[in-house]
C-alpha cells in the first residue's frame, strides 16, 4: 500500500487546484462573522483587525481545517463612505474576468443583510450600488439574511393563543407567521432589486447560552453556493464540489452528534450516524461502496478498538504488545510494528453482541460513539484526498477507500484513540454530558482533519 506516498501527491495536486474565494461583505453588527465562523470553521475573533486593516479587502482569509477556501472580508456600503466602496469596486474588477487567473478569481460574493424587525429598509443604497457592480463583472451573489431568529422571537408577542397552548405548537405558530413576514419584508423587495437573485437565511449564529445554529439554513446556503460556483468554473466544477462538500459536511457532522439515541440499539445509532455522515461527503458514489456493508464493517473494526476501558482493552489483545498505541493506550501510535498486527483483527464477537444493546449512557457507549464518528468522518476525509488527485473524477473504487481507511491507520488513529480515552476518563460526569461530549468530537475533528497539521507519530 502506497499510504506514505500520498501526502505528498496530494500536496501537489492541491496546489495546482483552484480555491474558492468567497467574498463577504456585510455591516458590522449583521452576523457577518458568526456566519464566517460557522460556515467555514473560521474563528474570525482570532484574526487581527489591525493587522489586516479594518477595510483592507485583498486580506486573504483562509481556514487552518480547509485550506482551499479563502474569504475576502468588507464592511457593508454605508451610505457616503467613498473609499470603502472604491476599494471594493477595484478589488472586484480585478478579481473577476476569464483574462485573471482562476486561483485568483472572486468565484461568489455573500450579500449579508439583517431580517429588519422594525419596519426598516431592508435593502440601502450601498447595498444596492453592490449588486450592481457584481452584476458588471459577472460575479454571483447570495443574499443571506442574518438572524432570522430574531424575527422569530420578535413574532411572540403577535399571536393570539390562550394561556394554555403548549410550547411546541406556540414555536410551530410564531416560525410560520416570521415566514410570512419574512416573505413580505425580505423576498418582495429583493425580487424588485433583481428576481433573478439567490438567497438564503443564517440563524442561531449569536452564540448566546440559547443560540441553537440553524443546520439546515447552513446547508442550504452551501449547497446554494456551490451550485453557483460550479456554473461559473467550467471545466474545474468537480474541485469546486469537492472543496465546498467539505464545508457542507460539516452540517451533516453536528446532525449526527445531536441526534438523540435513546431507545434504539447501540447498532442502530452507528447505522444513523454512518448514513448522514456519508451523505453529506456527496462522493461519486455510484456502486454505493461507502454504505455497503464492507466500508460499515471497516469502520466499526476501529471504533471497536476504542469501546473498552484500558483494562478490558488489554486483555483483549494479550499477545499483542504493540497493538496497544492503536487502542489508543499509549500516546504516539507505532505504525511500522502494529500494521501487520492491526491488519490481522476483524470484528470481535464481544463488540458485535455489544452494539445489539439498547444505547445507555455509559463510559463504553460514549468512546464507542465518539470514536465511531470521528473515525468515520476522518477516513472520508482522507478519502476526499485521494479522489482529489484523480483526474478526471470517476467512482469510487474499492482501492480507493482502502488507500483512505490505510492513511488514517498509519497516521493518525492512535493518538485520535488516544485523545477519546484521556476525555473520558479525566472527569466522567462531565464527558457524559452531550453538549460536551458534541465539543469535544468537533476539536478532534477539526485538530486531526487540518489541512495543514503536522502528522503526529510515534
Amino acid at each position: 500500500m502506497a499510504h506514505e506516498t500520498l501526502p505528498l501527491v496530494t500536496r501537489e495536486i492541491l496546489a495546482e487546484c483552484p480555491r474558492l474565494r468567497v467574498l463577504v461583505v456585510g455591516k458590522s453588527g449583521v452576523g457577518k462573522s458568526s456566519l464566517i465562523s460557522h460556515a467555514f470553521g473560521i474563528d474570525m475573533k482570532s484574526i487581527s483587525h489591525q493587522e489586516r486593516g479594518t477595510c483592507d479587502t485583498n486580506f486573504e482569509i483562509i481556514s487552518p481545517q480547509n485550506s482551499r477556501f479563502v474569504l475576502h472580508d468588507s464592511m457593508g456600503f454605508e451610505h457616503g463612505d467613498t473609499q470603502n466602496t472604491e476599494a471594493v469596486n477595484i478589488f472586484l474588477r480585478s478579481r473577476s474576468g476569464k483574462d485573471v487567473a482562476l486561483q485568483e478569481r472572486v468565484h461568489l460574493i455573500w450579500l449579508c443583510i439583517q431580517v429588519p424587525h422594525s419596519g426598516s429598509r431592508v435593502f440601502e443604497t450601498g447595498d444596492e450600488e453592490l449588486l450592481k457592480l457584481a452584476s458588471d463583472v459577472k460575479v454571483p451573489v447570495v443574499v443571506v439574511f442574518t438572524q432570522f431568529d430574531l424575527l422569530v422571537t420578535s413574532m411572540y408577542d403577535q399571536l393570539d393563543i390562550s394561556d394554555d397552548t403548549p410550547e411546541e405548537k406556540i414555536d410551530e405558530l410564531s416560525a410560520e407567521k416570521a415566514q410570512q413576514k419574512f416573505q413580505e419584508v425580505c423576498v418582495a423587495p429583493l425580487n424588485k432589486v433583481n428576481p433573478e437573485l439567490r438567497y438564503a437565511t443564517s440563524s442561531g449564529l449569536s452564540g448566546g447560552r440559547n443560540a441553537k445554529p440553524d443546520r439546515r439554513a447552513l446547508a442550504q446556503l452551501i449547497e446554494i453556493t456551490q451550485g453557483l460556483v460550479e456554473k461559473e468554473v467550467e471545466g474545474e466544477a468537480w474541485i469546486v464540489s469537492a472543496m465546498a462538500q467539505r464545508a457542507s459536511a460539516q452540517g451533516k457532522i453536528n446532525a449526527s452528534i445531536d441526534t438523540k439515541f435513546f431507545g434504539s440499539t447501540l447498532e442502530k445509532c452507528l447505522d444513523t450516524v454512518h448514513e448522514e455522515m456519508v451523505d453529506s461527503w456527496n462522493f461519486y458514489d455510484p456502486n454505493d461502496l461507502l454504505l455497503g456493508p464492507e466500508f460499515r464493517k471497516r469502520i466499526k473494526e476501529l471504533a471497536q478498538l476504542v469501546t473498552p476501558d484500558d483494562v478490558e482493552a488489554k486483555s483483549l489483545f494479550p499477545n499483542l504488545d504493540a497493538i496497544q498505541s492503536w487502542v489508543g493506550l499509549v500516546g504516539a501510535s507505532i505504525a511500522a510494528a502494529a500494521g501487520p498486527a492491526f491488519a490481522a483483527i476483524a470484528l470481535m464477537t464481544w463488540f458485535v453482541t455489544f452494539i445489539t444493546n439498547v444505547y445507555r449512557e455509559t463510559p463504553k457507549a460514549l468512546r464507542c460513539i465518539m470514536g465511531y464518528i470521528i473515525d468515520l468522518t476522518l477516513v472520508l476525509n482522507e478519502l476526499f484526498l485521494v479522489v482529489l488527485a484523480i483526474r478526471p473524477p470517476r467512482p469510487l473504487t474499492a482501492d480507493d477507500i482502502e488507500m483512505a481507511l490505510e492513511n488514517y491507520k498509519y497516521s493518525d488513529l492512535g493518538m485520535v484513540h488516544h485523545d477519546i480515552r484521556q476525555y473520558v476518563k479525566a472527569d466522567l460526569r462531565q464527558a457524559l454530558r452531550p453538549q460536551a461530549a458534541e465539543v469535544k468530537v468537533k476539536e478532534l475533528i477539526l485538530e486531526y482533519s487540518s489541512d495543514s497539521k503536522p502528522r503526529r507519530r510515534g
